[in-house]
């Protein structure tokens, strides 16, 4: 009796170690809160538009952990979608100081196409147990769903979606790990671009993609415990309503004149 205390206290202890996804839900939002400041009233800061680079590849992951953990992916999917709608008008202040933007669209599009690849990429797997079936639907589900992301323009576009499908095919792989740093690397340092970063080195200037700090975010998702954490219906709310609420709150703030540095 004894003996099987210390085992069950044994695994607890083991199972808290890590992070939860509420945890690894805290450090995104830090990390998108970092970017909107750059964005908006903080422009001076660049180490906040490198701190910000974190972010969507740990929503990314969460998006997939939601998928597997949620009762109905189909409600999961439906409240990404409208939180997408909500979210629009904040995205456009934060983005481009207007309540209209039509030519970008907020994250969460580009989540809940990346979700919606994962749904029919896992009804496939499970329906027909085939690898090949399987590896069809991966390429076809993975590439429509990332012309869709960049036919709305959503942020992060396809390369988004296929961040979010790279974390579903490598879950529970054996060389996992080695496959998400190979694959988020090419994604966010050889096909996404964008700004690049400038360092004297030994008198040399070495120069690589910003998208490059999204890599960061790996060492953090590899500390993943498999726990949700704390959970509480006001954290939840919480959860749902910080997106379109921070930047509301920040784009009114820089459409005021507001200005930190």
């Amino acid at each position: 009796m004894v003996m099987n205390d210390a085992l069950t206290m044994q695994k607890e202890n083991i199972r808290v170690k890590g992070l939860s996804v509420q945890a690894i839900r805290v450090i995104a939002a830090i990390s998108m809160i970092c970017e909107h400041l750059w964005l908006t009233i903080a422009s001076d800061y660049i180490w906040l538009h490198y701190a910000g680079r974190l972010a969507f590849p740990l929503f990314a992951f969460l998006v997939v952990e939601g998928f597997y953990h949620t009762l109905s992916p189909r409600k999961y999917l439906l409240r990404l979608l409208i939180l997408a709608i909500v979210s629009e008008i904040p995205f456009n202040m934060v983005y481009y100081g207007a309540y209209e933007a039509p030519g970008h669209q907020n994250v969460l599009w580009t989540l809940a196409a990346g979700l919606t690849a994962v749904m029919a990429i896992h009804f496939v797997k499970m329906r027909l147990d085939n690898m090949v079936a399987t590896g069809l639907t991966i390429v076809f589900a993975s590439a429509f769903m990332m012309h869709i992301a960049n036919e709305l323009a959503a942020d992060f576009g396809g390369l988004g979606v296929l961040t979010v499908v790279l974390f579903y095919t490598m879950r529970n792989l054996r060389y996992a790990r080695a496959g998400e740093l190979f694959g988020l690397f090419m994604i966010n340092a050889v096909w996404m671009g964008g700004a690049t970063v400038g360092w004297i080195v030994l008198n040399h200037i070495v120069t690589f993609p910003a998208q490059l700090f999204g890599l960061l975010a790996l060492p953090l998702i590899w500390k993943y415990n498999g726990t949700k954490g704390f959970d509480h219906a006001a954290i939840r709310f919480i959860s749902y309503s910080f997106y379109p609420l921070h930047m509301l709150i920040l784009g009114m703030l820089m459409l005021s004149g507001v200005s930190i540095g």
